[in-house]
């Protein structure tokens, strides 16, 4: 496995309404800043969904004859060599079926 840096910054788009409010509650009952709150809750979410999220890996690896491992690994390092070798595959979501509630906006960038 391949140590990669770890990024300087990950700018998301806030939470719908009702998750915010969540989140600041959490943040405020926590004593943390908001931001660190929203980084442990999503590194939370990521671990309680990693069985589901290695399923996915472990099938698309097995359809290209690859160690789960290393296709994580090669996502992570060059997402648009494994869109080459996943061509004859289908992606669970394909920019042509539309926008992601949770991309930001052109006009929030």
């Amino acid at each position: 496995m391949t140590d990669l840096p770890h990024p300087q910054e990950l700018t998301i788009k806030a939470p719908p309404d009702y998750e915010m409010r969540l989140l600041r509650a959490l943040s405020y009952f926590l004593g943390r800043k908001i931001e660190a709150q929203a980084v442990a809750c999503l590194s939370m979410y990521l671990r309680q969904s990693e069985g589901r999220i290695l399923s996915q890996v472990r099938y698309y690896a097995h359809r290209l004859q690859m160690h789960e491992y290393d296709l994580l690994d090669l996502i992570t390092e060059d997402p648009a060599a494994v869109d080459r070798l996943l061509q004859a595959t289908d992606k669970v979501h394909r920019p042509e079926d539309g926008p992601d509630i949770f991309e930001p906006t052109d006009s929030a960038q």
